[in-house]
């Protein structure tokens, strides 16, 4: 049977710092650590090399992922710890682990990127073993080159990736670790002042904002939500954040039929809603030709051929209103189409007003 979940960063740090100071304290080299989760559940991480240098112990474990999308999956992640005169257990971050640059996430500028729960994971697995002091130093060599990957630099964590994890655990297709980036995005944007921000599936709405508004849209104000798209409008409007909505009309008109999870398994293809809004205002050519069209980035292209981007703004408008009645909100939220060559197709008349702001 097929695992059905994995570890997230943050326990395979501890599993590497519990096992390296097993080996320092005199025990045998483990194959395999156990580590107790927050949850009070068992964990089980192999091990992959340990090495011994005088007064401290280097310790590898691999990390190994259930979500196709995890960047972190088979990066190596490095434990090195020694014992200290004092009792305190010292965690910093070595090469390959980011560092905090700018406020707004869970730990204060100049920090390594460990947050809180993997360091207590860490300290409460190195007190089942001591209550000597210890200085902990996580690693991962290729940790710089994953960073680029991932958010990591718009959020000011620079030099290396974050060690994370609020459960320890990662499921699959349930992306945890990803709503987490779009909280600590959101926060990062509450915390420092950036009140206006744009909500955009992924990276080809995100070009294209930055390539047609330039000027009031830059990196650290984008929050990519991924499939999670009800989850973030929920978040923003709940930090106060006043918030452009920006994509492709394949994956936000999925909110047309009460989609707000917009993952090909947790939601239908838009064709269907997109046809039957827009039935009875093409001729019958066109509808045919849409509903021949397997996918949304057809009919907009049959809707563009024809000239009737006047649908595709009517599309956007209805969108907008789907966001209104699921954020029981009267505030506007701004809604703009683009396709998949980034080309701006449709925009909704709040959309069309703070684009004249833009110019």
């Amino acid at each position: 049977m097929e695992k059905e979940f994995g570890y997230t960063t943050g326990t395979y740090a501890a599993a590497a710092a519990k096992a390296a100071l097993t080996v320092l304290l005199g025990g045998r080299p483990p194959e395999e650590v156990r580590l107790t989760l927050p949850d009070g559940t068992e964990a089980r991480i192999p091990v992959s090399s340990l090495e011994k240098a005088p007064g401290r112990v280097t310790c590898e474990v691999v990390k190994r992922s259930v979500e196709e999308t995890d960047v972190t999956d088979n990066l190596k992640i490095l434990a090195t710890v020694s014992l200290r005169e004092d009792r305190r257990i010292v965690i910093t971050g070595g090469a390959g682990i980011g560092r905090i640059t700018r406020r707004g996430l869970q730990l204060p500028v100049g920090e390594a990127a460990i947050n809180p729960v993997p360091r207590r994971m860490i300290h409460d697995s190195l007190r089942e073993l001591t209550h000597r002091g210890v200085d902990v130093v996580i690693s991962a060599p290729d940790g710089e080159k994953v960073a680029a990957s991932t958010y990591n630099q718009r959020l000011g964590i620079v030099g290396g990736i974050s060690i994370i994890g609020t459960t320890g655990i990662m499921r699959p297709k349930s992306l945890e670790s990803f709503k987490e980036t779009i909280l600590q995005q959101l926060d990062f944007c509450a915390t420092n002042g950036i009140r206006e921000i744009v909500i955009t599936p992924g990276n080809i709405s995100e070009e294209a904002m930055i390539e047609h508004f330039t000027r009031r849209t830059s990196r650290e104000r984008v929050v990519q939500s991924g499939d999670f798209l009800g989850f973030t409008l929920e978040q923003a409007y709940k930090r106060g954040l006043f918030f452009v909505l920006a994509g492709h009309p394949g994956k936000l008109a999925k909110v047309l039929a009460g989609n707000f999870q917009t993952h090909y398994t947790k939601s239908p293809p838009a064709n269907e809603a997109v046809i039957r809004m827009l039935r009875g205002r093409v001729p019958e050519h066109i509808l045919c030709e849409m509903s021949s069209s397997p996918t949304v980035e057809g009919i907009t292209e049959v809707l563009l051929k024809e000239r009737r981007t006047d649908l595709l703004d009517e599309v956007a408008e209805r969108i907008e209103e789907k966001v209104r009645e699921y954020l029981k909100t009267d505030l506007s939220v701004p809604v703009i189409l683009f396709n998949m060559d980034r080309r701006l197709v449709g925009s909704s008349a709040a959309a069309r007003k703070w684009i004249r702001g833009s110019s």
